[in-house]
């Protein structure tokens, strides 16, 4: 039977490509995030670097995957990016209403009874790195709840974003599109609460990127950047087919919460997905409306 070439086995170029993508693309996705953040760079300069950056991670994945049985073919491909374009378009619809209701009742609401408490007094970045983690602890706890109740799993839709059985970094972006309405809250709680909405811009970078990687198909550090970030070796541990492996590491950016609260997990993922198949793309748009 014809098996993979192991990593020893790679050329010498591909091994060295490897070792650097593991000790130092996370970290070095982090501190340029940072870095455009504390030079309060425009909103398309990040936008520009989370373009590049999923450029860079797409084309290691192919040339350097971690697990070779997970490239994709070009049909797949094309099949997924349908789907997470229907989901993105969703997604702006969806915020595009709450923008002119309930984001703005909130921002009324907020200055009424004085919530504004952000220290706005810090350093751009240690602000960055607060909203990071608030942000995070909302959505820590709407994602735990859609795996611990069975309601609002299928009723989010969050059962197709853990459909698939094959990851990458396009996969940070394939939610079901009713899934929006609870993804965009979380943003909302914390800017209602704290105010933390005014340095919101400078971290859609940070998020952006460490999804990506997140469910990249690259074999990447844990041991550093992982105390506080979450890395891919933790957040396929989530995607993981064996339900109480599923229900651990439910922080998809910043792994903090999972430490704190006892739903962090570092353990070897053998395989994915809700099922032995992966669902056809109309089955996981039906997901919220079956059992």
């Amino acid at each position: 039977m014809k098996t993979q070439p192991s990593i020893t086995s790679a050329s010498p170029l591909k091994r060295i490509l490897r070792a650097g993508v593991y000790w130092a693309l996370q970290p070095t996705f982090i501190i340029v995030s940072l870095y455009l953040a504390h030079t309060y760079a425009s909103i398309d300069a990040h936008t520009l670097f989370i373009v590049v950056a999923f450029c860079l991670i797409t084309l290691l994945e192919i040339v350097i995957p971690a697990r070779p049985e997970w490239k994709k073919s070009a049909g797949e491909n094309v099949a997924l990016l349908g789907f997470v374009v229907v989901s993105g378009a969703a997604y702006a619809a969806i915020e595009t209403f709450y923008e002119a209701s309930l984001f703005t009742w909130m921002a009324h609401l907020s200055q009424a009874w004085q919530l504004d408490i952000w220290p706005s007094q810090w350093p751009i970045v240690a602000q960055v790195l607060l909203i990071f983690a608030a942000y995070e602890f909302v959505n820590y706890w709407y994602h735990r709840a859609s795996h611990r109740w069975e309601w609002l799993w299928r009723l989010s839709g969050h059962s197709a974003h853990h459909a698939f059985k094959k990851l990458s970094g396009l996969n940070a972006v394939a939610n079901h599109p009713i899934e929006a309405f609870f993804l965009i809250l979380p943003r909302a709680i914390v800017g209602f609460l704290l105010g933390g909405e005014a340095v919101g811009a400078t971290f859609v970078s940070l998020t952006a990127v460490t999804a990506i990687l997140a469910h990249s198909n690259l074999q990447l550090n844990s041991a550093v950047v992982g105390w506080f970030f979450t890395t891919n070796r933790y957040h396929i541990h989530h995607h993981s087919k064996v339900i109480s492996e599923s229900n651990t590491n439910y922080g998809c950016f910043c792994i903090l919460w999972d430490r704190l609260f006892g739903t962090f997990q570092d353990a070897k993922t053998n395989d994915t997905g809700i099922g032995d198949s992966q669902p056809s793309y109309k089955a996981m748009l039906m997901m919220p409306f079956k059992r």
